[in-house]
């Protein structure tokens, strides 16, 4: 899809070259390409498009998570010298008890036990759920996720639709595997830091609902493209609009938060970026 121009009132210093939004899904098998997986890229100044998988032979924009793994791989560590920041719509961590109970010290423990855990990078959510024991608060909620007013737990499997449980579910194991493979170049915030390198390439959690109402009434705002394609987008837009106005560092920095909840967000829970 060709690139479409937005709008814009003035540009900064920017730290990026391209901002790539991802609503994501944990429904079906990790290789069946699904319509709640979508990808939109915005570039420097503006311009959106679509993103479809790379060998697809159907003119389709549905992507299965080995697909996106593969893309976002390639995308973190091609070497074209493009400074890169992604948004994904699924939770990067769970609340802190489950650290306690599984007597984990930090993310990247946490990683490799959830991935050995939930083995859906071969199989279904729910499959894995055969296997593994109920969560004891299902309800239970990160404190980013308290600060808003709407978001849901990663324990919740109740909700079917659009359910953050599934995705991140679905997700984890795969960012274990990008984390793995892109880790020289790749920063996933706020985990390696509340500042990112220069020339890193940065994936951050964000939440589309929050965006999808500031975004909606633009003139050039593409209604024709299904709602997990525009929640895609919104993503993209938001961090390019961000980092031209100059406000997307204040962001990552977070200096809203109590060191108390910084330390929480960077060791254990994480961020949803744009909140608090």
């Amino acid at each position: 899809m060709a690139l479409t121009k937005t709008k814009r009132k003035g540009t900064c210093m920017m730290r990026f070259d391209r901002y790539i939004g991802i609503d994501y899904s944990g429904r079906g098998l990790p290789y069946e390409r699904t319509a709640g997986i979508q990808v939109a890229e915005v570039d420097r100044e503006g311009r959106f498009r679509r993103i479809a998988p790379a060998d697809s032979r159907a003119a389709t924009f549905n992507w299965s998570r080995s697909e996106l793994f593969l893309y976002m791989r390639e995308t973190l560590t091609a070497g074209c010298g493009d400074r890169v920041m992604i948004g994904i719509d699924h939770n990067l961590s769970v609340p802190r008890s489950y650290f306690e109970r599984h007597g984990l010290r930090d993310w990247d423990e946490f990683l490799r036990h959830f991935q050995a855990l939930w083995n859906t990078k071969t199989m279904s959510v729910a499959s894995c759920r055969e296997q593994v024991p109920p969560y004891e608060n299902p309800g239970e909620l990160r404190v980013t996720e308290t600060y808003t007013s709407s978001a849901k737990s990663a324990f919740n499997f109740e909700q079917k639709t659009g359910a953050v449980s599934y995705s991140t579910h679905a997700g984890l194991p795969w960012i274990y595997e990008l984390r793995s493979a892109a880790r020289e170049r790749l920063h996933v915030w706020p985990y390696d830091g509340w500042e990112p390198a220069p020339d890193a390439g940065v994936l951050a959690e964000v939440y589309p609902a929050l965006l999808y109402q500031r975004y909606k009434r633009r003139d050039d705002f593409p209604r024709d493209w299904p709602r997990d394609a525009q929640d895609a987008l919104v993503i993209a837009l938001w961090l390019n609009e961000r980092d031209g106005n100059g406000t997307l560092d204040r962001y990552l920095q977070m200096n809203t938060l109590t060191e108390d909840e910084k330390q929480i967000a960077a060791q254990q829970e994480g961020w949803i970026l744009g909140v608090g």
